[in-house]
């Protein structure tokens, strides 16, 4: 009878056994993770998530649970998930580096990272992600291994790359590196997928060895890979970003001239260039509190906004919906979609709306930075251009300042009110709208 019993348990446990598929992910504490990797000699995957996230359920509901999926990773991996919001999970969130969810991180049992993949990705794909993280683990340098190198003059092409995609990975800013890279090389590699990548991962600013070469690279644009062509599109938007972001940190005029030089000499076009310098030369007078500029750039564009009839903006909206249907018939999405249906939705009164939505963000521009009577009597015209192409809240807030620093107290009060009273049928928060009029009301204007 025991036998029999026994028997039975045994043939219970294998059959429970043999209906467990897919990823089996370790529980306790980072500490007690990293001491079992340790001891297994097992890299660790992580999969750091957070509970809005979408495609972080996808993965866990159709990838995780696949039986070549759990094979595998049970079998080379010590696996284990943390939620980025809660607990432990903040600290390494943090500590690795992590913008996006869900991100996926092979460590070794020292807590340093080997290899990382982002997004929901499908199986086949995700298993030679985990081939590539086992490489990667084979042959790891440690970090600080590479650091020492480094500081005693190493410089020579293998171990710049290896030491850069390291640096990457953990989050580092490797322009000067990537200079250094770059001229220790022939020429004649410029053009791989590999140095294009390389670059457009770490490039810094449009003042860099790494951008005339991708603007070099523009001449053969047509010739190259698809893949080429990303990583030059990427690099050059980055360069720019990057040497935006410095001319505003530094206020520095010069070189958001020589970003407008970048900009011209990548453009394929006027127009594009054009929209281009006005977003970066808008933008840093906003930023910076720069009323002088800001003045001249929102007096050209509000006189070209202005000029527009209703004729001219039901034209421009019809033409709008044209190209998007068109785009759409290319794209093969199907009318009866809600997909397709809300875009369609969107694009009705759409030049009134932006239109309203341009001159509203110039007028506001004047409440932020103008005194000048005369300039905030221009910016009320522009504000009530506005408000007569579409009634928002945001444009009679807009209106109300202005009104409260040309001195017409009732006025504001009036239009603040309308506002709020509009800001409540919409459901919106309204709190600050409100704040503003309990400022308006205790004005000496």
């Amino acid at each position: 009878m025991k036998k029999v019993l026994y028997l039975l348990v045994i043939l219970s446990f294998s059959s429970f056994a043999a209906n467990i598929e897919g990823i089996q992910f370790t529980e306790g504490s980072w500490a007690q993770i990293l001491d079992k990797a340790q001891k297994q000699d097992k890299l660790i995957f992580i999969d750091i998530y957070t509970t809005w996230c979408g495609p972080c359920k996808v993965m866990s509901e159709k990838v995780f649970t696949d039986s070549r999926v759990g094979e595998k990773f049970n079998e080379k991996f010590m696996n284990f998930k943390i939620d980025a919001e809660k607990g432990e999970g903040i600290e390494l969130a943090k500590k690795y580096a992590i913008t996006a969810y869900p991100t996926y991180l092979f460590v070794n049992g020292s807590g340093e990272l080997v290899y990382r993949m982002i997004g929901a990705i499908p199986i086949d794909k995700f298993l030679n992600e985990a081939e590539k993280a086992l490489t990667a683990g084979k042959s790891y340098k440690s970090s600080e291994n590479l650091e020492k190198d480094f500081n005693a003059g190493r410089r020579d092409a293998d171990f710049l790359y290896e030491y850069m995609k390291r640096k990457n990975l953990n989050g580092g800013e490797n322009a000067s590196l990537l200079d250094e890279y770059l001229k220790v090389i022939p020429a004649s590699l410029y053009k791989t997928e590999k140095v294009l990548l390389l670059i457009s991962e770490n490039i810094g600013t449009v003042d860099s060895k790494a951008f005339e070469i991708l603007q070099e690279a523009l001449d053969r644009y047509l010739n190259m890979t698809a893949q080429q062509q990303k990583y030059v599109l990427s690099g050059l938007s980055k360069a720019k970003r990057n040497t935006f972001k410095k001319a505003i940190d530094s206020r520095d005029k010069a070189m958001l001239e020589r970003l407008i030089d970048a900009v011209r000499a990548t453009s394929y076009s006027a127009t594009g260039f054009e929209a281009e310098e006005k977003q970066f030369r808008l933008e840093f007078a906003k930023i910076t509190r720069d009323g002088e500029n800001f003045k001249k750039i929102a007096t050209r564009e509000c006189a070209k906004l202005m000029a527009k009839t209703m004729n001219d903006l039901v034209a421009e909206t019809q033409q709008n919906i044209i190209k998007f249907k068109e785009s759409a018939r290319l794209k093969k999405l199907d009318e009866s979609t809600p997909q397709f249906q809300m875009i369609l939705d969107n694009l009705v009164d759409n030049a009134q709306k932006t239109t309203s939505f341009l001159l509203n963000e110039y007028a506001w521009g004047y409440v932020q930075m103008i005194s000048n009577q005369k300039d905030l009597e221009q910016a009320l015209i522009w504000s009530e251009r506005a408000i007569s192409l579409a009634e928002t809240p945001a444009n009679l807030d807009t209106y109300a300042n202005l009104l409260i620093k040309l001195g017409r107290k009732k006025e504001a009060i009036k239009a603040e009110k309308k506002a709020i009273k509009l800001g409540k049928k919409e459901g919106g928060d309204v709190k600050d709208l409100q704040q503003t009029l309990k400022e308006i009301r205790n004005s000496n204007n």
